[in-house]
């Protein structure tokens, strides 16, 4: 099962029509030969299935809207108007036992009429405040819209890069004990997906060999000062260092959870000029042990 739950990543499953089938087996629907919930990232995301006509359930038929719309008009889009997809297309225009949808029925005028001047039923689709606190939420069942409110209820401390749910399951985990992202080692590819630092080569490189793991690195970042002293550092990605914080809070899962910083090597450096303070992390902490 792919990794992401982006949808706008899968260029190749836009290109396919949708089709649906009903049969003794359940109901089934398929992008190009493809069934759906194994290759649009829905496995997770509808845990009750899909159906479609008038006798079609809430969950069911809200399932395959979201399914059928993000790929097409985006994952917004879909949590935003899911409702009305289930209720005026899903219902009343899938009346067949099969049926297949193009992406360019989307922009036709039947389909435009199908939607256009209808009763338009209430917005179910959860905000974050309706969310629970996540230690009470089962992630296995919850909705795809359910999922995306619960990630925006946590913004501030849910890591945004990859799959949206397991990065609540490793939230939760951090939360528990059971994980640990100060004992993560310090990586390239890490630093790139911590979002707001953005930062050149060749000082995202001093930071990957001068520090041994992500609690190190993100308590000097977070509780440190004068960046700029690290040789490699310039006073502009010492900025930048400052503007990543919030990342930092994402990956850790919260600020409490980021290893305090000891500050040694700060304080030697502030005893010389700034021409001559630059040194290295390592370096000054051989410093501060000799003393």
């Amino acid at each position: 099962m792919p990794a992401k739950t982006d949808y706008s990543r899968k260029i190749k499953w836009k290109t396919e029509p949708y089709r649906g089938e009903r049969s003794i087996g359940g109901n089934f629907v398929y992008s190009g030969e493809n069934l759906l919930d194994k290759h649009l990232f829905v496995h997770r995301v509808a845990p009750g299935g899909f159906d479609w006509g008038p006798d079609a359930s809430d969950e069911k038929a809200c399932q395959l809207a979201i399914a059928l719309l993000a790929p097409y008009k985006g994952v917004d889009y879909a949590v935003e108007h899911y409702h009305l997809f289930a209720e005026n297309f899903v219902r009343r225009e899938l009346t067949e036992d099969t049926w297949e949808i193009k992406r360019s029925d989307f922009r036709s005028p039947d389909y435009v009429r199908a939607i256009d001047g209808r009763d338009y039923p209430e917005h179910t689709a959860p905000s974050p405040e309706d969310m629970p606190a996540l230690e009470d939420v089962d992630l296995d069942a919850i909705t795809y819209a359910e999922e995306i409110a619960l990630a925006e209820k946590y913004d501030d401390v849910l890591w945004h890069s990859g799959n949206r749910r397991d990065n609540l399951r490793r939230l939760l985990a951090i939360w528990n004990g059971k994980e640990d992202p100060s004992t993560d080692s310090v990586s390239s590819s890490t630093l790139y997906r911590v979002q707001g630092l953005s930062i050149p080569s060749n000082a995202l490189s001093t930071l990957v060999r001068e520090f041994d793991t992500m609690g190190d690195l993100a308590g000097w970042i977070c509780f440190g000062r004068h960046h700029d002293r690290l040789n490699g550092i310039s006073k502009a990605t010492a900025k930048k260092l400052t503007d990543a914080r919030p990342g930092l809070i994402q990956y850790f899962g919260g600020k409490e959870y980021i290893p305090e910083h000891e500050g040694r090597e700060m304080t030697l450096s502030e005893t010389t000029g700034h021409e001559s303070a630059q040194q290295t992390f390592r370096s000054a902490l051989a410093d501060g042990d000799d003393a």
